[in-house]
């Protein structure tokens, strides 16, 4: 009924409790683990052999000898997905892990009987691998989440450690999919939204380890030009996902990708640009607080950089 879909890499401190949040769950139905390992240099693959020993009827191992991230190789859909034989694919990476036993069987559940539903989602703790703070950074009411929820919220609206969605969809993959690289799954939320309703749970199933090691946010630190190149894609993306929709919710679109070059604008540090007319309705959304270090990075970089530094200005989910 379910493929569980997980990559991991380095993930040796992170991936035990990982793979007890899968073995632990409580199903009516069959379920497998199809996890990858890209050439860690750690002893994650150690690890997952234990686990492939211990469960042999649910482990379902890749093993990598060489990393295909570093070549580019697009993982899911040319290792995971031709052995996936679920009708259902349950996301989580070999860093974050599950906490609730029955999340599987109410997932499936709310699919099995719930029509024009392309996805179901939960909340999600997150925990800062910098700091030590953990908190719920989602919604704690069940809802439902249209196609302008998730422009609007992209992976805001959800995590991927939640995702639970029909493999079909992930065998008809548009085109703008391949463009994944360098904004997260923030293309498959999108598709799956144009696809039907995403329904959410309130009730927290799993927790996301915020810059932990071998982590998309560790990797991305705070290198300003990663972070340029990245929100450009994104631009590139919202406009081939526009083009797919075939101009469906046109204005939210086109709203997104004025945020995100203002968002562009703060990482180059335009304090013209970002007080302009043009984004000064996304300059005016934010906190006294957010607003003041806008301003200290521009005009008192030294300043700016030691309370970074110490997180005196920590805000809740950055």
């Amino acid at each position: 009924m379910v493929s569980i879909y997980c990559k991991a890499y380095n993930h040796e401190k992170y991936i035990r409790q990982c793979l007890d949040g899968f073995v632990g769950q409580e199903t009516d139905f069959r379920y497998e683990i199809v996890i990858h390992d890209d050439a860690s240099t750690d002893r994650t693959a150690e690890i997952i052999r234990e686990y492939e020993a211990k469960y042999p009827d649910l482990m379902r191992p890749i093993y990598q000898t060489e990393n295909q991230y570093s070549q580019r190789v697009p993982v899911f859909t040319k290792f995971m997905l031709p052995v996936m034989k679920g009708k259902y694919i349950a996301c989580c990476e070999g860093d974050d892990y599950w906490t609730d036993p029955h999340k599987l069987q109410r997932q499936v559940d709310f699919l099995e009987s719930h029509e024009g539903y392309s996805a179901c989602v939960h909340n999600t703790m997150v925990k800062n691998m910098t700091n030590g703070k953990e908190f719920l950074n989602y919604p704690e009411q069940d809802r439902d989440l249209g196609l302008e929820d998730v422009i609007k919220g992209g992976m805001a609206c959800y995590h991927t450690s939640s995702l639970m969605y029909p493999r079909r969809f992930a065998e008809n993959r548009p085109a703008f999919l391949r463009m994944q690289k360098g904004v997260g799954d923030y293309p498959m939320s999108i598709y799956l939204a144009l696809e039907g309703t995403i329904h959410y749970f309130g009730d927290c199933m799993s927790v996301y380890r915020f810059g932990g090691t071998g982590s998309w946010t560790k990797k991305l630190g705070d290198d300003a030009q990663k972070k340029i190149k990245n929100l450009t894609r994104q631009i590139d993306m919202l406009r081939a996902a526009d083009e797919y929709s075939e101009g469906r919710r046109h204005e939210v679109f086109e709203e997104q990708i004025a945020r995100t070059e203002f968002e562009m604008a703060l990482e180059k540090d335009d304090i013209q640009a970002i007080r302009s007319p043009e984004y000064r309705r996304f300059y005016n959304e934010y906190t006294f607080k957010h607003k003041v270090m806008v301003n200290l990075r521009h005009y008192c970089p030294p300043l700016y950089a030691f309370l970074m530094r110490y997180n005196k200005f920590y805000v809740k989910g950055e």
